[in-house]
């Protein structure tokens, strides 16, 4: 466990990840218990930095996990190591042979209309996976629809998956999930961002050398420049801030 910027990451690598998954599906299918795996990057510290609510709920995850490469380069500079940076689009893909290993079932809530089918359909073509998958897009706004989200809610609980793969965008995502685990009938629920897109091909992903670099963010800032700006160059900036915040405080392993 390391302690940054306010939130508890559980120094993991990627296998060691899939293993605590793993048992945590066992465990909570035998107990009826209920995890929630988040995967932190610059954006969601800034945004739990500003947001009372989000961060309270942030904290009652099971699995915290680094997403961003700044977040994994600042544990060096302030000497607290995480292992490995396990991204949720590197970790669905990861998940998903688990899923197929052990026939678990796993349910996409959430992308646009159109790409889990794509991306269920490219992962069954390529890998010959055949694990039960289901999904559901909700209509945009259906957040603030209490019917909407009701019905969202019933889809996956008829569906009794194993495994919820939400992809709503942050903070929403992790928002649904945490506003609704009283009720949500899964074992292990996370939010993984752009993975699904990824997984379908609707947006590409940055070369590796700009991943290992860091770099994949400015990737995505120039395949939607209108959309990221705001969100890279204003928002995330305050990363800068936190930073430095971090340096200043005392040693809290």
């Amino acid at each position: 466990m390391r302690r940054l910027f306010g939130v508890n990451f559980d120094n993991l690598t990627m296998q060691e990840a899939i293993n605590l998954i793993e048992k945590q599906i066992d465990f909570n299918k035998n107990k009826n218990g209920k995890s929630v795996l988040v995967t932190p990057n610059v954006d969601h510290l800034v945004n739990l930095s500003k947001n009372t609510d989000f961060y309270s709920k942030y904290q009652k995850a099971s699995i915290t996990l680094v997403d961003g490469a700044p977040i994994y380069f600042a544990s060096k500079i302030l000497r607290k190591p995480l292992k490995e940076k396990v991204s949720g689009a590197d970790l669905v893909p990861e998940v998903l042979k688990l899923a197929e290993k052990r026939t678990f079932k796993v349910f996409i809530f959430g992308s646009k209309d159109g790409v889990p089918e794509l991306a269920i359909k490219k992962l069954q073509n390529e890998n010959n996976y055949t694990f039960k998958i289901g999904y559901y897009s909700p209509p945009f706004g259906f957040d603030r629809d209490l019917n909407a989200i009701e019905l969202g809610v019933k889809k996956i609980n008829e569906f009794s998956p194993d495994i919820l793969l939400v992809s709503l965008g942050s903070p929403k995502g992790e928002l649904f999930i945490f506003d609704n685990l009283y009720r949500l009938n899964v074992p292990i629920s996370m939010q993984v961002g752009a993975a699904i897109d990824f997984l379908a091909g609707t947006i590409k992903r940055a070369p590796l050398w700009m991943q290992k670099f860091g770099l994949e963010w400015f990737y995505r800032f120039l395949q939607e420049p209108k959309r990221m700006f705001r969100r890279y160059f204003i928002n995330d900036a305050y990363f800068l801030t936190l930073l430095l915040k971090e340096l200043l405080k005392k040693d809290d392993k």
